[in-house]
């Protein structure tokens, strides 16, 4: 078996001499990072022969002085190099960038910023969008960027859902403040329990209160009103018959 593979790699040799090439070198990176890129696609556009570069980077693939080697990768911006000698190299790639739609900066309160540029810096590459680098199941670096295009779309959607819960609570806080005994007994002749009761029964959720014709003097008026009508049994068990 040995002697069979040394026979092979004799006869790959020599035909690499015969044609005037040998193996040119390196280890693909990725700009700026330096993570080491794999599965790169390396093309020898000379001699049509093709390589992929391993998980370390390193590449190897025949070529001569003169020839045009092209890397491409689907993440990252196609690379050209003209061989000119045959020592080994580190070829850079540069992650391809995409065009993000404009985005309204707002503080904490949910205000827009009168001079976002002032308080924020965009990265002309990524456009001033949170990048992520791309990780392998066990959250090794593998080289590329991960743009999360709905990223702020979802924050909006959260932020509006946010905003939507606190002034509710606001209404409900302000609602409880003024549907106490003390406040509606100036306006209804109740007290005691009588008064808890009416107040279990009429006082108004959220809804009810945000509606445009709600007014509070009419509205506890048409309440005692239909407070007259029920049973003592009716006003205990909190169960409105409408008249």
């Amino acid at each position: 078996m040995l002697k069979n593979l040394l026979i092979v790699c004799f006869c790959f040799s020599g035909i690499l001499t015969a044609s005037g090439q040998s193996v040119f070198s390196g280890r693909v990176l990725e700009y700026k990072t330096r993570i080491p890129l794999m599965s790169v696609r390396i093309q020898n556009s000379t001699s049509g022969l093709k390589t992929i570069s391993l998980k370390d980077g390193q590449f190897g693939i025949a070529a001569k002085p003169g020839d045009l080697l092209i890397f491409t990768s689907f993440s990252y911006q196609p690379d050209t190099v003209l061989v000119t000698d045959m020592h080994a190299r580190e070829i850079f790639m540069t992650p391809k960038t995409t065009q993000l739609n404009q985005v309204t900066i707002t503080d904490t309160s949910g205000r827009a910023v009168a001079n976002p540029n002032a308080i924020q810096y965009y990265d002309p590459m990524f456009h001033g969008q949170p990048v992520v680098y791309q990780r392998d199941a066990n959250f090794n670096a593998v080289g590329g960027i991960a743009i999360r295009l709905h990223y702020w779309s979802k924050d909006e959607k959260q932020k509006r859902k946010a905003a939507q819960s606190a002034k509710e609570r606001e209404i409900s806080e302000r609602i409880s403040a003024i549907f106490t005994p003390l406040n509606v007994s100036n306006y209804i002749p109740l007290k005691g329990t009588d008064m808890d009761d009416f107040l279990s029964l009429y006082t108004p959720d959220v809804k009810e209160y945000t509606e445009k014709k709600f007014a509070l003097v009419p509205y506890l008026n048409a309440c005692y009103q239909n407070w007259q009508t029920l049973t003592p049994e009716q006003r205990k068990a909190g169960e409105i018959f409408a008249k």
